[in-house]
C-alpha cells in the first residue's frame, strides 16, 4: 500500500483524480486538501508516500509547497492543466507530471512508475530550486515554522548567519531558521547587494553602518560581525 495525499484548490479536480486512482486499491488516500498550507500539514501529520500536487493554486503553489517541504517532502506526482511547467516539475526531481483532463492510461504508466521508484526515491523529494539560471535573483524567502509559513522580503534581511545546513536569518528585528547551506542561498541573492563578510555571513550593505578596528561590522541595528581580510576587500571593492 501507498499512501497519498491530494492537493487541489479545486474540488471537482480533487473528486476526479480520487475516482481515477480507485482504480489503484494500492493507493489509500490519507488527505485531500484545498490550498498549499493544508497540504503542509497533512503531509507533517501523515508522511504520505506520494503526494498528487496541482500547480497553480492562490496563495502557494505548488512548486512553494515542495520548497518548504525541502526533505520532509514525499514523491511528488505535480498535475496541472498547464504544460510550460513540465521542464521545472522535473528539475525538483517529481515522479511525474500529468495534464488535466487525465488521461486513465497516463496515469497508470504514473502508478507503474511509482512502483519502480518508491525504494529508490522513499527518502525525500531532493530539495528544489538548485537551478535558478535565468530567473533572477530572489526578492523574497519562504520560511516554515512548524505549520506556519512566513515570507520574508530580501529587503528586509539584515544579515544571514551560516550553522552547519542551516541558516539564521535577522530581518526587521525577528529571527528565523531556514534548512539550506549559505553558499547556496549566496547564488541566488543579488551580489550588489549581499556581500560575504566571513565564512559564516553574509551581510546586506545596506544595512552596514561602519567597520571597526579590529574587523568588526557594526550594523545599523547594533549586531557586531566578524570581518574576514576577504571579505574586507569585497566591501572595499563594492
Amino acid at each position: 500500500m501507498y499512501s497519498a495525499i491530494i492537493v487541489d484548490d479545486e474540488a471537482l479536480a480533487r473528486e476526479g483524480l480520487e475516482r481515477e486512482l480507485s482504480a489503484f486499491p494500492e493507493i489509500e488516500i490519507v488527505a485531500r486538501c484545498a490550498n498549499g498550507p493544508e497540504a503542509l500539514r497533512a503531509v507533517e501529520t501523515f508522511r504520505p508516500d506520494v503526494m498528487f500536487l496541482d500547480i497553480r493554486m492562490p496563495r502557494l503553489s505548488g512548486f512553494e509547497v515542495v520548497e518548504l517541504l525541502g526533505d520532509e517532502a514525499p514523491l511528488v506526482v505535480f498535475i496541472t492543466a498547464y504544460d510550460q511547467f513540465a521542464i521545472k516539475a522535473f528539475e525538483t526531481h517529481a515522479l511525474d507530471y500529468l495534464l488535466k483532463p487525465l488521461d486513465p492510461a497516463r496515469l497508470k504508466d504514473t502508478i507503474a512508475r511509482l512502483h519502480e521508484r518508491f525504494d529508490a526515491q522513499k527518502r525525500a523529494t531532493r530539495r528544489l530550486m538548485k537551478n535558478r539560471e535565468g530567473q533572477g535573483f530572489l526578492s523574497r524567502l519562504l520560511i516554515r515554522r512548524q505549520t506556519d509559513i512566513h515570507i520574508v522580503s530580501v529587503d528586509d534581511i539584515a544579515y544571514i548567519a551560516a550553522r552547519d545546513d542551516y541558516v539564521h536569518i535577522h530581518a526587521r528585528g525577528e529571527h528565523f531558521v531556514k534548512k539550506e547551506r549559505l553558499g547556496l542561498l549566496e547564488s541566488r541573492l543579488d551580489p550588489s547587494v549581499f556581500k560575504r563578510l566571513h565564512r559564516s555571513y553574509l551581510v546586506n550593505i545596506r544595512y552596514l553602518e561602519k567597520i571597526e578596528e579590529g574587523q568588526i561590522a557594526v550594523l545599523k541595528d547594533g549586531a557586531r560581525l566578524p570581518v574576514s581580510r576577504s571579505g574586507l576587500k569585497a566591501l572595499r571593492d563594492s
